[in-house]
């Protein structure tokens, strides 16, 4: 089943074609987007298309770009229900929090989680989008990046700046335009995509923290997408993407992750059908053709991120996944990618 996403993640692609002078609506129909109902709170469309829209927007438009403009254009509001709990928090780490527990209800592509171990003095809030089959996602992760800095800035009464935005992809525009948009260091080709902050931002006070608001639509969220945010098998998922990067991805590290001991979540899995080593085998497979279509990213990079300490073993990953050489995959995805633009 492919996921959803609330019409509210085009807020301001109307005005921003149409500013770079095109007509917006054929764009929007050739993806099966109502271009009538995108001011609808209700209205939902595919996770596939808004990817798909956006790249082709940028590339029709000779736009780049086109994902940190149409950032620039939205704010917390493009959250829904979710603006108001963060608005309402105490912290900005708190707000924080909240969007990320319940970003699921704007959509189930997208996970967001804080992570204050890492790097203690340097906690971040980290950006994935959960879809296969679909690796040319620039414009969205750009675009999705963006509205969390705008987001950061609201909370913070545009008085903070984040430490360093990361991005997963490789660089496609200047230095320059990066830096200025996010005001911060701009850093490619990282493990994640995150925004980098610091403890004292996340301690900053919301003048208009309301707990009892709070908790009024948190509820309302949760009754609304009908129960928890994620799913067991969802947060094995992403703890499971976390974690390869640090080549400490084993069922015992994951189980701890998830407070519960390995045979616990080995039972788990199996009552749900699942088994740790094929979930694991899977989202490499997912991360190395979005990696791969990155044209930049050295293939010792690209191993090291799936969690493989020889290149070699990623090669035979590979040919497993793919029937072809790493090489001969990222050849064919580059050649797909020309062919579109």
């Amino acid at each position: 089943m492919r996921p959803l996403v609330r019409a509210s993640a085009l807020s301001g692609y109307i005005e921003l074609v149409q500013a770079l002078g095109e007509n917006p609506k054929p764009l929007l129909r050739r993806f099966n987007i109502d271009p009538d109902r995108l001011d609808d709170l209700d209205y939902l469309i595919f996770f596939h298309s808004l990817m798909q829209l956006l790249e082709t927007t940028a590339d029709t438009l000779q736009c780049p770009d086109f994902g940190l403009r149409l950032s620039k254009k939205q704010n917390m509001e493009t959250l829904g229900p979710i603006a108001i709990m963060a608005r309402t928090s105490s912290t900005v780490g708190d707000a924080l929090f909240f969007i990320a527990r319940y970003i699921s209800h704007h959509s189930p592509a997208i996970t967001l989680a804080l992570d204050d171990t890492s790097a203690p003095k340097f906690p971040r809030i980290m950006l994935d989008i959960n879809v296969a089959d679909y690796p040319y996602r620039h414009q969205t992760t750009e675009m999705s990046i963006g509205l969390m800095a705008n987001v950061h800035a609201m909370l913070t009464e545009n008085r903070k700046k984040p430490e360093a935005v990361l991005f997963r992809h490789s660089r496609t525009l200047d230095i320059k335009v990066y830096r200025r948009h996010f005001a911060c260091p701009v850093l490619f080709n990282q493990e994640c995509n995150a925004l980098v902050l610091t403890p004292e931002q996340f301690d900053f006070p919301i003048r208009t923290a309301d707990s009892f608001q709070r908790d009024v639509i948190a509820n309302y969220v949760i009754k609304k997408s009908g129960g928890s945010p994620l799913t067991f098998i969802e947060q094995t998922k992403f703890i499971i993407s976390r974690l390869l990067p640090t080549q400490c991805c084993t069922i015992k590290t994951v189980a701890n992750e998830l407070f519960m001991h390995q045979r616990t979540l080995q039972r788990r899995l199996k009552d749900e059908g699942h088994i740790f080593e094929k979930i694991v085998d899977e989202i490499r497979r997912q991360d190395a053709q979005n990696f791969l279509a990155e044209q930049g990213m050295p293939m010792a990079q690209i191993a090291g991120l799936l969690g493989y300490q020889e290149q070699s073993s990623f090669n035979r990953a590979a040919k497993r996944w793919f029937g072809v050489t790493p090489n001969t995959y990222r050849k064919s995805l580059l050649s797909i990618a020309k062919q579109k633009s």
